[in-house]
């Protein structure tokens, strides 16, 4: 019978696999396909995340001494603003656009006050993720919501923004309980459950990204084969 542990080491395996095919495919589409806009640099984007995770998966590896969520942490705060500014890019209504600039300012501000209470060459960020996952799926809500008032509706599966937003609001769903109890768990031993957990929203949202790619493709093929 397969154990926790066990099961848990082969869906990180296959998380991890996922983001390097997500990443792969952005680059093949990066150089092959016109992807416009801010979102040809979400392939680019993969890429740092892929090559971050090796960084950080290694680096108690290649310094046992040493601790390894300063580089999450940077990513983590990365991932926010680029993610803000890729959707303050593509939403068009001057409400949704200006909240978005907010959003980020409150997000920075939280993560400099946040510093004086939490190490962050030691400690994951806390209450300045949880506040950027919430604003960042208020900011995916806008451009849903936007693009449910638009005549684009029933093409609205065609647009990559699309797939890319399916894929962060369910990873970020799922992620925020994860990090609220991740601190308590981690001292116990069932803490398992929750990194299985997080490997599984972690595949979702890259299969998510590469239906997004496949699907863009399709779009672009069937375009100039008119």
């Amino acid at each position: 019978m397969v154990t926790k542990i066990e099961l848990l080491i082969v869906l990180r395996k296959i998380a991890f696999g996922s983001e390097c095919i997500a990443a792969l495919t952005g680059v093949f589409f990066l150089f092959n396909y016109k992807i416009k806009g801010v979102l040809k640099w979400f392939s680019i984007f993969l890429i740092y995340i892929f090559i971050n995770d090796i960084i950080g998966y290694n680096t108690r590896h290649w310094f046992p001494n040493s601790n390894n969520l300063i580089v999450y942490n940077i990513s983590t705060t990365l991932t926010f603003l680029f993610l803000f500014f890729m959707y303050h890019q593509y939403i068009k209504e001057k409400t949704s656009k200006r909240f978005i600039k907010y959003f980020m300012v409150l997000y920075l501000v939280t993560l400099f006050i946040s510093g004086f209470y939490e190490n962050y060459l030691v400690q994951l960020q806390s209450i300045p993720f949880l506040l950027g996952a919430f604003l960042l799926m208020t900011s995916i809500i806008f451009y849903y919501a936007e693009l449910l008032k638009s005549e684009q509706i029933q093409e609205s599966t065609k647009d990559f923004l699309f797939w890319i937003s399916v894929g962060l609001l369910i990873y970020y769903v799922g992620k925020m309980p994860f990090r609220i109890v991740r601190d308590y768990y981690a001292n116990h031993n069932n803490f398992s459950t929750l990194f299985i957990l997080n490997s599984i929203f972690t595949i979702i949202m890259n299969s998510c990204f590469i239906i997004g790619f496949l699907i863009h493709r399709k779009t672009v093929s069937d375009r100039y084969s008119r």
